[in-house]
């Protein structure tokens, strides 16, 4: 019986790790939204940027857990591309609201159209599962995370 439990959890850590992969992938590549194309780090800046016009790159790396460089880097991308404009915050001079040109709403209307349409089919591939099933994928997917940040924490303590 125990064997059978830890061949079916070095399963589990094999599908997790063929996730990973997948997704890393996917992030890596550039992807046609319209007549756009675009990286997944820019985005996700683009909806954070429709979701919350007068963010900050300050509050965006916070949101993202990437450093305020990182982010500024890719909202130097898009303002290049007219997708997103910097204004000075005329409360405070030395901070710059974040905001999508007419051209980078277009470009979050068609990346949210295309988020949507991706989780249609995704949750049409799940329809077989319960609903008990799936609450249970949940739970094993939290505890997964959570030693997913266990890691995280232990490696940036051993690396400081």
């Amino acid at each position: 019986m125990e064997d059978q439990r830890e061949a079916l959890l070095r399963q589990i850590w094999a599908a997790q790790d063929e996730a990973y992969d997948l997704m890393y992938e996917y992030d890596s590549l550039p992807h046609q939204y319209g007549e756009n194309t675009l990286y997944q780090s820019e985005a996700h800046i683009i909806d954070l940027i429709g979701e919350h016009p007068e963010i900050t790159v300050t509050e965006l790396a916070a949101i993202l857990k990437k450093t305020p460089s990182a982010c500024s880097q890719i909202v130097r991308k898009l303002r290049a591309k007219g997708w997103v404009e910097q204004v000075r915050n005329e409360e405070n001079n030395r901070i710059f609201n974040l905001y999508l040109t007419d051209s980078g709403q277009r470009v979050y209307q068609d990346h949210t159209s295309f988020n949507r349409s991706c989780q249609e089919a995704t949750f049409r591939l799940l329809d077989t599962f319960s609903t008990q099933e799936l609450e249970h994928h949940l739970m094993v997917q939290k505890k997964l995370n959570e030693a997913y940040q266990e890691d995280v924490q232990h490696s940036k303590a051993h690396n400081q």
